[in-house]
């Protein structure tokens, strides 16, 4: 079984060659800056594609852990609230982190406190890992190895439990007070190293991803905490992993043995340099999919709200069409519980938005269910 690891004290900026990633980093902070704007310019609220970007993000991130869910089963969910399963139980936890993580930022700075307080959010209730001494460090030695695998052959094993601490401080004073680079490249570093350091007994994944729109916002580079990437590293896990894992090179004391010092300080460039890289390409490769994505929920809300005023004339079928593209899957009691609007007055704007196949339901006559098929297919 390895030792277990110790990681490099940051800054370790030397560990980056810029030049090989020169022009992924230019065209990965242009277009993080267009999607920034696109969302500010969306035709329908940015609150509301912010809250659909959002879900998506939780689900995905959620994935790489292992669980099994879809968007189509979170929407559900999200229409009456019912019996959750632990895997949506888990979404809604990385969901509510991520959100109450934007709120506190405007007040606290990204530090271990507020790092314990999103993993406390994240292991709440009956979810895998929930009695592993949520919102706090670990005390005890955790290991890494692939499954149906054994201590013994584990890939990697952080460092010693009472280290945590002092390898955190050194992250939060990383995070908030060097300047000296560009922050995606710092960002990738401090995921790295926050992966490394696996400072709880469960959950450092999911807290590592939501720590990267988390601090994009609270650089100032992002008007909310609403790019995400866990999308394109889930559909990468394995190189993801594999690309983090090689970032932990062991390297030989230079008294005893300059030469392999030496060659052990190249590779740990090359692999960090290789980690930046990787990174970047994923967040240049989400960038597209998202600003695809938002162009086609705007061209599709333009079209439904030009139908939906043909179909009915007056001016509060506007706010169930909002709703609908807020909650793509929903009931009629939703509905009524957003807006103020009376039941036959509801049902006869449903009954033409099926008729004209804007929505379709599941046909049942007691908690009917209408899916938004049109913009469903574009989230999923």
């Amino acid at each position: 079984m390895p030792n277990p690891y110790i990681p490099f004290i940051l800054p370790n900026d030397d560990l980056i060659d810029i030049n090989k990633i020169i022009n992924k980093l230019i065209n990965a902070n242009t277009k993080i800056a267009v999607y920034n704007e696109k969302l500010k310019n969306s035709k329908i609220r940015s609150e509301l594609l912010m809250d659909l970007l959002s879900l998506k993000e939780a689900m995905e991130s959620t994935k790489i852990e292992g669980t099994q869910v879809t968007m189509d089963e979170m929407f559900e969910y999200k229409a009456d609230e019912k019996h959750p399963t632990n895997d949506i139980t888990e979404v809604i936890n990385y969901y509510t982190a991520l959100k109450i993580g934007e709120d506190l930022l405007r007040t606290l700075p990204i530090s271990g406190r507020f790092v314990k307080k999103l993993h406390e959010i994240l292991m709440s209730g009956n979810v895998r890992g929930g009695n592993k001494s949520p919102g706090n460090f670990r005390t005890t030695q955790n290991y890494i190895w692939p499954k149906g695998c054994t201590i013994e052959t584990a890939s990697f094993v952080p460092p010693e439990p009472q280290l945590v601490d002092e390898y955190m401080s050194n992250l939060e004073k990383y995070i908030n007070e060097y300047d000296d680079i560009n922050d995606l490249i710092k960002l990738a570093i401090i995921h790295s190293q926050f992966e490394t350091i696996h400072p709880f007994l469960d959950g450092n994944g999911r807290i590592g991803r939501i720590l990267i729109p988390l601090y994009l916002f609270d650089k100032k580079i992002l008007r909310n905490a609403n790019f995400f990437v866990s999308e394109s590293l889930e559909k990468d896990k394995f190189k993801y992993y594999q690309l983090l894992n090689n970032t932990r090179v062991v390297i030989t004391d230079e008294e005893d043995n300059k030469e392999q010092y030496l060659k052990d300080m190249q590779t740990a460039k090359n692999n960090f340099t290789e980690w930046v890289e990787f990174f970047l390409e994923s967040c240049i490769k989400q960038c597209d999919k998202d600003l695809e994505k938002i162009d086609a929920i705007d061209s599709l809300y333009e079209k439904i709200s030009d139908k939906a005023k043909e179909l009915i004339r007056t001016p509060g079928i506007l706010q169930v069409i909002d709703l609908i593209f807020e909650y793509p899957i929903f009931t009629t009691k939703l509905i009524r519980d957003k807006i103020k609007i009376a039941p036959a007055t509801l049902n006869g704007y449903l009954a033409k938005l099926v008729e004209a196949k804007v929505i379709y339901s599941d046909g049942k006559n007691r908690n009917r269910k209408y899916f938004f098929y049109d913009l469903l297919n574009i989230i999923r």
